[in-house]
């Protein structure tokens, strides 16, 4: 195998998992989108030449879930550390104790596919400290290093969930004397104009993203029965 990649997601609890659609979407249609971003993503990144593991964002006392593919079982790890930035440097200085090549993706990005995730170990084997996948949000969607070069450093101060985010990662690289290499742009799906860009890229794709796909299209979105700009009304 080339190396390890982690999935970082959170388990499927209407309220607590993609927030800023709770208004296009209800709270719980919210949490299935969620999950199906998840098992596209697995789905796809399961074939690759690499370890997939998850990397579960979990309350005390609950045990991280595997999650099954019709080739196998994906494992699960619970995510430690305070903030996002020790999650990720303690997810990936673990999976490299296993591997010298080690990513990290976040579950917001279910059109990512599996050859963008091989270029970056491609661009890692080639030379490259790090890679990065800069998104259309001003973050990453995806950051992948080698045991070398892994270092808290890179994740320590950074403003998570701003702009800044791609920008200070690139400064910090640079002086620590790491050139980063640079992945096409993604976008992930956050906001309801996220997720009408995605509704526009499914129709035109219809390969992509079945699980998703089925989803939208039971809610109206694919057929323009639904917009993700309009609020929905939600029953008490």
């Amino acid at each position: 195998m080339r190396g390890s990649l982690l999935i970082y997601t959170k388990p499927g609890r209407p309220g607590f998992v993609k927030t800023r659609l709770i208004g296009a979407l209800t709270p719980e249609e919210a949490a299935e989108l969620h999950l199906a971003f998840l098992g596209d993503l697995v789905d796809e990144m399961a074939a690759g030449d690499f370890e997939l593991r998850l990397a579960w964002a979990l309350e005390v006392g609950e045990v991280a879930p595997a999650w099954p593919t019709p080739t196998g079982t994906v494992a699960g790890m619970a995510q430690a550390g305070v903030g996002l930035g020790e999650r990720l440097w303690r997810g990936l200085e673990a999976a490299a104790r296993d591997h010298e090549l080690v990513a990290a993706v976040g579950s917001d990005h279910p059109t990512l596919r599996r050859d963008t995730v091989e270029q970056a170990f491609e661009l890692l084997e080639g030379g490259a400290p790090v890679v990065l996948g800069p998104a259309a949000d001003g973050g990453y969607f995806l950051v992948a290093t080698s045991r070398q070069h892994l270092t808290r450093r890179i994740f320590e101060d950074v403003p998570w969930s701003t702009d800044r985010v791609l920008e200070t990662t690139l400064e910090r690289c640079r002086g620590l004397g790491l050139e980063p290499a640079l992945l096409p742009r993604g976008h992930d799906v956050d906001t309801p104009e996220d997720l009408e860009r995605l509704v526009v890229e499914l129709r035109r794709r219809p390969d992509l993203c079945p699980r998703t796909r089925e989803r939208l299209a039971a809610w109206g979105f694919l057929d323009g029965r639904r917009s993700a700009r309009e609020e929905t009304r939600c029953e008490s």
